[in-house]
């Protein structure tokens, strides 16, 4: 770590400059030959050369500073980004980017209920074809025309078609 002033020093250990400067007057701090101070160096000969109960207590909780000007720019900054965010996604609503949840939801629902009722019918319209057949390849063919039949007419309902038929 490189070396640090008496006030950084002194801001670093979290006391004041004043009780660094005693520090130092005591002989319980070294000071580097360039009048500066090695913070590892001296946190150590602070541990080891005073007295542990006048040493700072570390605070519970930190004192919040007062507002600054500062702090009303970042609010500023961060009004402008919510006000770009929200005209941003109006605009990605209105170009057709982005869809209601709650639409799409629903839509949903409605092709599952559509599969769901063409698949559970498949039984009802192929048994009095597949009643008498005891060919297993026509059986089989006579199902997978209905399930593709099935599952063209969800295709055609997630289309914009009614899915009937």
């Amino acid at each position: 770590m490189a070396s640090l002033s008496i006030r950084a020093y002194a801001k670093h250990r979290g006391v004041s400059d004043a009780a660094v400067r005693r520090a130092i007057d005591d002989k319980r701090i070294t000071l580097l030959p360039d009048g500066q101070i090695d913070p590892e160096i001296a946190d150590k000969e602070w541990d080891e050369n005073t007295d542990k109960r006048f040493q700072p207590k570390p605070a519970a909780s930190p004192v919040p500073e007062p507002s600054t000007g500062i702090s009303l720019q970042k609010s500023r900054a961060n009004k402008e980004l919510f006000e770009a965010l929200l005209k941003k996604l109006e605009y990605e609503e209105k170009s057709g980017k982005l869809v209601d949840r709650a639409k799409v939801e629903m839509e949903a629902f409605a092709a599952a209920r559509v599969a769901r009722d063409r698949l559970l019918l498949i039984p009802d319209r192929v048994a009095p074809i597949i009643i008498g057949e005891t060919d297993m390849f026509e059986i089989k063919r006579v199902l997978r025309e209905e399930i593709i039949r099935s599952l063209q007419n969800l295709t055609d309902f997630l289309h914009g078609g009614t899915g009937s038929g």
